[in-house]
């Protein structure tokens, strides 16, 4: 990744911060919320230093909030059928520490984001029920 130091030090920390609330917060909600740090963060380094693999980070980190949020938000309605595991954002706040340390060490994330995005397909009816079937782990 081609970027200033002093814009992956905002990433790390925007990153960083974002993991740790998630951590602290009990409300699902809430820990969405500081997830869409993440790629909150990144949107706003775009408009000072643009890097393609940023881009990709961004939209698997966009596309994770967008499946997690419809399952939350359908949850709250009072569909059932898709149950987060106890620990899923206790998972995903670690991926983003883990991604927080790849861009700080300037080495290949793609491990983090596929976790990342195993996450978020649990979140659908299709990835949860290849879950229960014991397609693969979490």
């Amino acid at each position: 990744m081609k970027l200033k130091e002093e814009y992956k030090r905002i990433i790390v920390e925007d990153f960083e911060f974002a993991a740790k609330m998630m951590k602290e917060n009990l409300a699902n909600d809430a820990k969405l919320f500081y997830f869409s740090g993440t790629w909150g963060a990144l949107s706003r380094i775009f408009n000072l230093s643009f890097d393609p693999e940023l881009v990709f980070i961004h939209s698997v980190l966009n596309g994770a909030y967008n499946n997690v949020l419809a399952r939350v938000t359908a949850s709250k309605g009072g569909e059932t059928s898709v149950i987060l595991p106890p620990d899923y954002f206790d998972k995903l706040a670690a991926c983003v520490e883990d991604l927080a340390q790849r861009i700080k060490e300037n080495k290949n994330a793609y491990d983090v984001l596929e976790r990342i995005s195993l996450l978020a397909f649990i979140s659908t009816g299709n990835g949860y029920y290849l879950l229960k079937r014991g397609a693969f782990k979490i």
